[in-house]
Order: C-alpha cells, then structure tokens, then sequence
C-alpha cells in the first residue's frame, strides 16, 4: 500500500467580492454589525466594510482543501489568529509550510500538520493558519 506524500509547501489564492461577501452575511443573518454598513466602520478606524474574519478562514480552507478534493481527508485541527483586516475584492494569498507529516499505523492516512499566512497584496499577513489533516490516497489514484 503506497501512503501519500503531503506537499512539502502549498501557495494559493483567492478574492471574496462583494457579491460573496453579501452572501456570506445573508447566510449567517447578517453577521456583526460593521461588516454590514460602511459609515459603523469608518467610525470603527476601519477603511471601509472589513470582511468577516471567520469568512476569509473559510475561503483560506476552501482553496487549501481543494488540492485534496480527490483523496479522503480529515480536518483535524484548525487554529488561526486574524492579524489585519481583508476588504471586499482584496487580492488574498495563502502560503502554507508542512511543518510534520507521519503516516498514521493500521490505516491508509499520512498525518500532517501546515502552518502559514494569508497575505494582502502588499504582503502583509492578514491571517495566521495553523492546519492538522489527514490524507488517504483515493483508490484509483
């Protein structure tokens, strides 16, 4: 049986614009109050509507996840910390390190554990992400 061999690093990206954005906060009943009317945060020292920290995660989670689509996966741990705000439309990158990674006895899993950054276009962390998975190669992989 061959046990997968996670990435050894992982860079994606992605934008939540503001037709997502609008989505999002109709789906969780609006959301806290200043992603959902620009003058609450300019008032706030805001720059304009700041996107939902817990939403840009989800996307983070998406764009990472998906290079898994075909393999049976466990989210085992995820543990982030928001840095800076992400507006509507913002260019977001997603640069993950795997820190360990062990196959897993008696089963098909490689464990692995990913740490890094989303990051703005000028760079700046606007996300910390802290990952723990496992992974199984699909059958006809």
């Amino acid at each position: 049986m061959s046990i997968p061999s996670l990435p050894p690093r992982f860079s994606g990206a992605f934008t939540l614009s503001n037709a997502l954005h609008g989505d999002y906060l109709q789906a969780v009943g609006g959301g806290h109050p200043v992603h959902g009317s620009r003058d609450l945060a300019l008032r706030s020292g805001f720059a304009d509507v700041p996107l939902a920290g817990i939403h840009v995660l989800g996307a983070a989670m998406a764009a990472f996840t998906r290079q898994f689509a075909r393999n049976p996966m466990l989210l085992l741990k995820v543990e982030t910390k928001f840095l800076r705000p992400a507006y509507p439309g913002d260019a977001l990158g997603l640069e993950l390190e795997l820190l360990e990674s062990a196959a897993v006895a008696g089963t098909p899993f490689t464990g692995g554990r990913y740490l890094g950054h989303c990051v703005d276009a000028d760079q700046q962390k606007v996300l910390m992400l802290d990952f723990k998975i496992r992974v199984a190669l699909a059958a006809d992989c």
